[in-house]
């Protein structure tokens, strides 16, 4: 399947680059986001009538063998980068075999905001026609709406029932593109300055990690759903909506501005009409790489199979099982403190990563079975355990993983493997109940979390206290020796 896809992505990938990102810069930056609601107020425009679009019968829509589904909310300091990603959409556009259709959102007075295109605001759903116009928007508006608000998860399920009915198809594939902050959900009495999924800065609402679950029941099932937004290819995400999806694609680390690269996937489906999920989210991942490789960003993708998710909570609560038994402090301090991070906080809060609370679980793991040193039938069955955990994920959970160049603090992003979970901080000054307080909703009502037992295996991990270094000098020490024992426990305590 690997040379199919290398295959398929190198016939879009020049093209791609040249004629779609030498110029585009949108700078992600953290905002504030305020209360607020609105209303919906729909206006219908007639159908579209395109040569072949439909069957004899008008009533009848012609089952095309796939439709895409993007619903972009640029109603935050990301419009720029909605109308790019739509503009390289239109490069490939529909076809007699495959629906390219959009809801994008604007708004008016955001950080970031834009009056190209029309100065537009609201909602526009877009049939997406191919088009040689690679700076202005021109597919046909199939429906537009004055005031909308674009973080209520029930719009995203009004947005893919619509798409069914109008233009169905034997797969479907869902990508909700935005800002992302995985399974964290930021409560708003909080005024946490951070990303979410589906901010609409506008309303001030956001779709929360349960929500996303509620879309695809709610809405239906879809073949592939995927995140063009940042970190969100969690454990506690995939699991909301392992019943709905056949496939997830998502980033464990952030997405650079540009987001995915429509027209080499796109062009590529265009070129496979008949492929399948598996094989499209694969080509989709290996085009994310060939486009971010030829731009020197560093950036990861993965596919996984929901089908496999149960298999990874049963493997989790096993291998926690097994390091809470084994206790071995110092591979759980080495794990915890070494295990790739991704930037779940921002830079200008947390330069070194050490108050993130995401990590890769196929990293964690092979660094506790690296770093035990306690011996005996239990260390060896932990050690067991973390190679099949290890295995499953690369053997069974992901269908393809593609990394490029290493994260803003240096650590390779080849150490992702495809999936990240909650581990809590290396910065020892971030207590569980001052992370936690930060949460809109508990942990534990996740369904991962009911699962797999996880949030327990974090509060025995919190629990940890890593052995101490300093030496401690004696009675007959001199002044100079308790003093630099008092400095290095004070140090330990600060987390230095």
């Amino acid at each position: 399947m690997k040379r199919i896809i290398i295959a398929m992505v190198a016939i879009f990938t020049f093209s791609a680059i040249n004629s779609n990102a030498q110029d585009f810069n949108a700078d992600i930056e953290n905002s504030i986001y305020n209360e607020g609601m609105q209303g919906f107020g729909d206006i219908i425009i007639p159908d579209l009538i395109v040569e072949g679009e439909k069957a004899a019968n008008p009533t009848e829509k012609t089952v095309k063998n796939w439709t895409i589904m993007t619903f972009i909310n640029g109603k935050n300091n990301l419009e720029i980068a909605g109308l790019f990603n739509v503009n390289q959409m239109e490069s490939v556009g529909s076809d007699k075999n495959m629906n390219i259709v959009v809801e994008l959102g604007r708004m008016k007075g955001q950080e970031g905001d834009v009056d190209v295109d029309g100065d537009w605001t609201g909602s526009r759903r877009l049939y997406v026609m191919k088009d040689k116009d690679d700076e202005k928007v021109t597919s046909p508006v199939m429906m537009e709406t004055k005031n909308v608000d674009m973080g209520d998860y029930k719009r995203i399920v009004d947005f893919v029932k619509w798409t069914k009915v109008n233009y169905p198809a034997k797969k479907y594939m869902l990508i909700i593109w935005n800002h992302g902050t995985g399974w964290f959900d930021p409560s708003k009495e909080k005024k946490i300055a951070d990303k979410g999924i589906s901010y609409d800065d506008e309303t001030g609402n956001y779709v929360r990690t349960i929500e996303i679950g509620k879309i695809l029941k709610e809405a239906g099932k879809v073949d592939i759903l995927a995140f063009d937004a940042c970190l969100m290819q969690m454990a506690e995400v995939a699991y909301e909506v392992k019943d709905y999806a056949e496939v997830v694609i998502g980033a464990e680390e952030t997405v650079p501005g540009y987001g995915y690269p429509y027209d080499m996937f796109l062009g590529a489906l265009k070129q496979m009409p008949d492929a399948s999920a598996e094989n499209f989210a694969a080509v989709t991942v290996e085009a994310f790489k060939s486009f971010y490789t030829a731009l020197k960003k560093s950036a990861g993708l993965s596919a996984i199979r929901t089908s496999k998710l149960e298999g990874l909570a049963e493997h989790m609560a096993s291998f926690a099982d097994s390091v809470k038994k084994v206790n071995d402090v110092g591979a759980i301090t080495a794990a915890r403190n070494k295990v790739l991070r991704y930037d779940a906080v921002g830079e200008g809060s947390d330069p070194e990563k050490t108050i993130s609370f995401f990590g890769d679980i196929s990293h964690f793991a092979n660094l506790m079975s690296a770093n035990i040193t306690k011996e005996g039938v239990d260390s060896n069955r932990l050690r067991a355990k973390s190679y099949k955990l290890i295995n499953f994920i690369a053997n069974d959970l992901v269908i393809h993983n593609a990394t490029v160049g290493n994260d803003r603090v240096g650590s390779p992003l080849s150490d992702s493997k495809g999936i990240s979970v909650y581990l809590p901080p290396v910065e020892t000054k971030i207590t569980q109940e001052r992370l936690e307080s930060i949460f809109d909703g508990k942990y534990r009502d996740f369904a991962f979390a009911k699962t797999s037992k996880w949030h327990d295996f974090v509060t025995f991990l919190y629990s940890i206290k890593a052995e101490s270094k300093c030496v401690n000098p004696g009675e007959d020490a001199s002044m100079d020796e308790i003093a630099a024992y008092a400095a290095c426990q004070t140090d330990e305590k600060l987390g230095l």
